[in-house]
């Protein structure tokens, strides 16, 4: 049987395997690439193509790094009012806020000590009491010509609450770039027009710094007094519904007072005077908006403590 199967596997098989000396055995590659002419085609090409690649691939080069060198930097100091000269735009350094109850407590203590001197010296000149002594009438004209004098005084105090302060780039015919701070008043009464000055800023001195002010000492006090009545204003709707209507009048009596303690003391401003102008302005600490919280007023004015 053993001949009859060799002449099948001869006969039919597709491929004859090629005889192989058992002396010289071949190598498994070399014999994959005699039985198949497609592997041994893709064996050639592909070593043909590495070749072919190698022989494209440029040599590398050694590139030393490259050292970077910083430019040396210049620090120079610029202050910040030629920081703000040298902007296209106005700044706004200070806005105040509307100061409505102080003018009202200013007007009303005023008109109400002037319709007492009125009536005062209406009594005294046109009814006066019988056996009245002439330096009595004198020493009581005096009384009501002080309570004039201070209801006028009064009456004044809101005059010149600054309003806003706006420092104004301004080029000089030298070509040179100087600083000018435009302060703008707040109205006296409705429909009159607010009191304007502008002046260079190393004109303007102020009493004390802005900064300080609003971040100690009376702020910081102002700020406490708001707190608690933000506390008295919630408190108002707390508790028993029939005592809200007193406890409304005690809060209303309360903010009242804290109104003619400002009028009296004037503790809400600072003031600030300009070369070349009569009289003083008035700066408010605890209210209003103020930029940097009123560093960049004080880096630009100067101080006085006689302002």
């Amino acid at each position: 049987m053993a001949a009859p199967l060799r002449m099948l596997s001869h006969t039919w098989l597709p491929f004859r395997p090629p005889q192989r000396s058992l002396s010289a055995p071949q190598p498994f590659l070399k014999y994959l690439q005699a039985s198949s002419p497609c592997l041994r085609h893709s064996f050639s090409t592909t070593l043909r193509h590495n070749v072919a690649k190698k022989a494209r691939t440029p040599p590398k080069t050694y590139q030393p790094p490259v050292k970077l060198t910083k430019a040396p930097a210049t620090n120079t100091y610029k202050p910040f009012a030629q920081t703000l000269a040298e902007r296209s735009n106005p700044t706004v350094l200070y806005q105040s806020s509307s100061h409505t109850t102080y003018k009202v407590g200013c007007y009303s203590i005023g008109i109400l000590m002037f319709g007492w001197v009125l009536h005062a010296v209406n009594q005294i000149s046109n009814y006066p009491p019988k056996n009245f002594p002439v330096y009595l009438k004198s020493l009581f004209y005096g009384i009501c010509f002080i309570a004039g004098g201070m209801g006028l005084l009064f009456f004044l105090r809101p005059f010149r609450i600054i309003q806003s302060i706006v420092a104004i780039p301004t080029i000089l015919p030298n070509g040179a770039r100087t600083l000018r701070l435009q302060i703008e008043s707040t109205r006296m009464f409705p429909g009159i027009r607010p009191k304007t000055v502008t002046a260079p800023a190393t004109s303007i001195h102020l009493s004390s710094p802005l900064f300080q002010q609003r971040s100690g000492g009376v702020p910081l006090r102002a700020l406490e007094e708001r707190r608690l009545a933000q506390e008295r204003a919630s408190r108002l709707n707390q508790g028993n519904l029939f005592l809200l209507p007193f406890r409304q009048l005690r809060f209303l009596f309360w903010k009242g007072w804290r109104v003619v303690k400002g009028v009296f003391t004037n503790s809400p401003f600072i003031y600030l005077r300009v070369q070349g102008y009569n009289g003083t302005w008035k700066l408010g600490q605890g209210s209003g908006w103020a930029l940097e919280e009123g560093r960049a007023i004080d880096r630009v004015v100067k101080y006085s403590v006689t302002a």
